[in-house]
């Protein structure tokens, strides 16, 4: 999937400022290659369960995760797996040039 919905100088910002994050960085390569839950991408990166799983959704909603709730035989029994969408970003200077102000 390539990102296109950057219309404006203002949508790049944030969605460069959005993956500037390295934290999230870190949780998008964790599930690059395979799905996890909230609590395995805690343990494995060092980040708290709290933040993972905030960070999870905010990736999710853009588009760059996909979630999938299941049943587990072991607690707790509804658990939700991340794994990363494909995509890919261009940043060059015809899009900035064409991009509009708001």
């Amino acid at each position: 999937m390539l990102i296109s919905t950057t219309t404006s100088l203002k949508d790049l910002s944030d969605l460069l400022g959005f993956l500037g994050n390295e934290q999230r960085l870190r949780i998008l390569r964790a599930i690059a290659e395979e799905e996890k839950y909230a609590r395995e991408i805690s343990e494995e990166l060092g980040i708290s369960r709290p933040l993972v799983t905030i960070y999870l959704k905010q990736l999710e909603k853009r588009g760059l995760a996909v979630g999938t709730a299941r049943v587990t035989d072991d607690p707790p029994l509804m658990r939700r797996y991340y794994r990363a969408a494909p995509f890919a970003l261009v940043v060059d200077l015809e899009l900035i040039k064409h991009l509009r102000e708001e």
